[in-house]
């Protein structure tokens, strides 16, 4: 059962070529929309304004929305794993002032942790850094791709790193008001230009210590990792999902012999689902056997590479024209991001090689 009302999917559709390509009002307004569905209060426990459930139900709504529009699944993801992490952590505070707005969307969620991922793979260094003055921390330094930063109101969440390695990196979340902190223009991209990408940049930006999320990044980082990878399936999943269901559509009409081809990737895609949602639904499964996970974030790019190529075949040169009424040609384009979006498939085979 879908997640979202007939008028919203109705009215994502619509707006989903305006939102791939530009940035804007229209980009602005869209974690709003995608809010009053309710999506942000799935996992969330009920006590803390919630609706329950579990993981699982956060990627099939991330996967129904990555069906219209892979912009509004990336802002989600981001929005969604932000929230993820201030459920995860010890401190109340993020809890207390941000979990109300997160969840109608009235403050944006950036999750910047692309480079703590990589750096607890031991693939590249943190990027800010602490600098510590009498009592006070201060923040140096410049994320350069942090999603769903809404030029009105947003919080990023991040890993720093002590000057000198004098202490554990910490994990730590700044809302948009803070001074000393600046975002970039959005960068511009080939598709999704309208998630609200951009740089961040610190300039001794004093830091609450309230915002601190964890004081040892790399243990809050493997705890929730599952959470940042997994919701990611839901663009992938999505994705393949609309792709496979064109292809469903086209295969009486002269294009049967695609048929095994389709039943081989659908059968591919519920193989994925299953083991996907039993790792994440078995306490810490991920976390004891984490190139489990990173395997299949790999397989999920390859069938989303397939399914695409079978739609496209399935579609032939009509999916090709500028105006075709498919939106082919955006679902293509939207695929591309899946290889490189962070950790990509290239440092995911990395570190499984190693």
């Amino acid at each position: 059962m879908t997640a979202f009302s007939k008028e919203f999917t109705t009215w994502l559709e619509n707006h989903a070529e305006e939102l791939d390509q530009n940035s804007g009002t229209l980009a602005d307004s869209l974690l709003e929309r995608i809010a009053k569905e309710g999506v942000f209060k799935i996992g969330v426990p009920k006590e803390l304004g919630g609706s329950g459930g579990n993981q699982s139900a956060v990627i099939e709504a991330l996967t129904e929305l990555g069906k219209q529009s892979l912009t509004a699944t990336f802002i989600s993801w981001g929005h969604r794993t932000f929230i993820e992490n201030i459920l995860a952590s010890s401190n109340p505070y993020p809890r207390t002032v941000w979990l109300s707005e997160l969840i109608t969307g009235q403050r944006a969620a950036g999750t910047g942790l692309s480079n703590a991922v990589k750096f607890l793979s031991a693939i590249e260094e943190l990027n800010v850094t602490v600098i510590e003055k009498g009592d006070n921390y201060y923040l140096q330094g410049r994320l350069p791709w942090v999603t769903n930063l809404r030029s009105d109101r947003f919080v990023a969440v991040f890993a720093a790193g002590f000057e000198n390695s004098s202490q554990k990196p910490i994990i730590v979340a700044v809302p948009s008001e803070t001074d000393g902190l600046k975002r970039s223009e959005d960068l511009e991209f080939v598709a999704l230009q309208g998630s609200n990408t951009a740089a961040l940049t610190f300039d001794r930006v004093l830091l609450d210590k309230r915002w601190i999320l964890s004081y040892d990044a790399q243990d809050f980082l493997a705890q929730t990792r599952p959470a940042f990878l997994g919701f990611q399936f839901g663009m992938g999943f999505g994705l393949t999902e609309r792709a496979l269901a064109e292809v469903e559509q086209s295969l009486d009409k002269g294009r049967s012999v695609l048929t095994k081809d389709y039943t081989d990737a659908l059968d591919r895609l519920r193989r994925l689902k299953s083991t996907l949602y039993f790792g994440l639904n078995k306490e810490h499964y991920f976390v004891e056997h984490p190139k489990e996970l990173f395997q299949l974030r790999i397989d999920i790019v390859d069938l989303v590479s397939t399914s695409l190529l079978l739609e496209l075949q399935s579609g032939g040169g009509q999916s090709y024209f500028r105006h075709s009424s498919s939106s082919f040609i955006r679902r293509w384009n939207e695929g591309a991001f899946l290889p490189i979006v962070s950790p990509s498939a290239v440092q995911l085979r990395h570190i499984l090689a190693h």
